[in-house]
């Protein structure tokens, strides 16, 4: 079931869901906007990568203090939430990118599912995967609106969350980080 606005208001209230920081003004009738923050993992292009193996990949971290970064057409990049994301085992979310945003040729992807139990040791950024399509290159703004997130409560809760396995990867981070399959 997606939680309607109402919902993710009252989940807000008992602790369920934690948006670090929160703007109520980006709730929606069922999703919550989610901004840009300014770091962004660029791979090298036209180099070989071994998700087997990812101790050479190519990557360059660029941080832009607040300003823009131009995605050009056929780019890929990391980047990820300036919101810290905590949610209950009661609830998953999904993230989808803004439509405004992919009528300009910009395809937000964000590995799908935000799994129960996401943020419940430390708040974690998500970690987006962006790139453009389009034909031409595309200013990306740190605190624009890049994301919705969708909450979806459980039939049951999960037995163990995310953060609570000890074979996550991705607890707690602060930036994007890629690591091996």
């Amino acid at each position: 079931m997606i939680l309607s606005d109402r919902d993710i208001l009252r989940e807000i209230e008992r602790g369920n869901i934690r948006i670090e920081p929160f703007n109520r003004e980006r709730v929606g009738p069922c999703s919550v906007d989610l901004t840009l923050d300014d770091v962004f993992l660029v791979f090298e292009s036209g180099s070989v990568i071994d998700p087997l193996n990812l101790s050479d990949v190519p990557i360059k971290k660029v941080r832009t203090n607040g300003g823009k970064f131009r995605i050009m057409p056929g780019q890929f990049v990391l980047a990820s939430t300036a919101e810290r994301i905590a949610i209950s085992r009661e609830i998953a979310a999904t993230l989808e990118g803004l439509s405004s945003l992919a009528r300009l040729g910009i395809i937000v992807h964000a590995a799908g599912l935000v799994n129960p139990g996401t943020g419940l040791i430390s708040p974690s950024q998500l970690v987006l995967e962006i790139s453009n399509r389009g034909s031409s290159d595309v200013l990306l703004t740190p605190g624009m609106r890049i994301v919705q997130i969708i909450f979806h409560r459980l039939t049951s809760p999960a037995e163990v969350g995310y953060d609570e396995r000890r074979s996550s990867k991705y607890v707690g981070q602060r930036e994007p980080i890629v690591k091996g399959i």
